[in-house]
């Protein structure tokens, strides 16, 4: 066992697992170090100690818990009761049951490839964030929420994209390479919203004029999204902040450029051809 991270530059404190550990062990040095968050990985860890009963006193006291490069089991995984904050890298989930999220009551952010073994996600009563990718639930319906304030779905299969005003608390909306995705002008519903991605999204219809109804927005993320009229419509962002297009097609009205300078305190970042460059950073 050592302290790690799972990112450089990452504030949390990981104890990871490694292979020959004792629980026993494992739970003084946590304790000592006053660590409740955990790394393990199928390479370095093992699977194993997943399974093995000893460390389900220390399982129950972790809050942060990364998993990364194992096959998931949820008769394991519902040791960890008082998760706060799961994060999922390579992984696949297995067996036939359903996996119920509302075992974890605590829960407040999920990091996860998307498994058809998933039920009660979006009606979690404390569930805040949820980033998810390969989102194969097809013409999948979003229920009604008020809990969830940031959204991340990367690869989907089509959805009723409209039913995402269900979730009304909706601070943060990050939505990629998503083919299925052209209307969203019920953007204009989520009255909290303040930061939205669409990336890869490339048949998305009148992505500029879609956007600028949402007057809450501080920040706006666009990549890939082809060409675009004008940019003059993001003046009625009056609470814009921050703007970045990357990878974008063409600015048919290379003149809107301009509109930019007029927002103040507007940090802005633009790779589209016919762009030009004003006093943005």
């Amino acid at each position: 066992m050592y302290i790690g991270t799972t990112t450089p530059g990452r504030r949390e404190r990981f104890v990871i697992v490694e292979k020959g550990d004792s629980a026993q062990s494992l739970l003084a040095f946590s304790q000592k170090e006053q660590i409740a968050n955990l790394i393990i990985s199928g390479q370095e860890s093992g699977l194993e100690v997943l399974s093995d009963e000893s460390f389900s006193s220390l399982f129950s006291s972790i809050e942060i818990l990364h998993l990364r490069d194992i096959s998931i089991d949820k008769n394991w995984l519902y040791q960890f009761v008082n998760l706060k904050h799961l994060e999922v890298k390579n992984c696949k989930y297995k067996g036939k049951e359903p996996l119920d999220w509302l075992m974890f009551t605590a829960l407040e952010e999920l990091f996860t490839p998307y498994s058809k073994l998933f039920v009660n996600l979006f009606v979690h009563p404390t569930l805040k964030t949820i980033f998810i990718e390969n989102f194969d639930k097809e013409n999948f319906i979003f229920p009604l929420n008020s809990i969830i304030e940031t959204l991340s779905i990367e690869k989907s299969e089509e959805c009723t994209w409209s039913s995402l005003v269900n979730l009304n608390a909706l601070k943060a909306l990050y939505l990629v390479k998503i083919p299925t995705l052209i209307d969203i002008t019920w953007l204009s519903k989520l009255t909290q919203l303040e930061d939205i991605e669409i990336s890869s999204c490339k048949e998305v219809s009148n992505l500029i004029t879609s956007i600028v109804v949402v007057s809450t927005l501080t920040t706006v993320y666009l990549s890939s999204i082809g060409d675009v009229k004008s940019l003059s419509p993001l003046q009625k962002l009056q609470n814009l902040r921050e703007l970045t297009i990357e990878t974008g097609g063409r600015l048919i009205d290379k003149e809107s450029s301009v509109v930019l300078d007029r927002l103040s305190n507007l940090e802005y970042s633009i790779e589209m051809k016919n762009f030009v460059e004003g006093n943005g950073t």
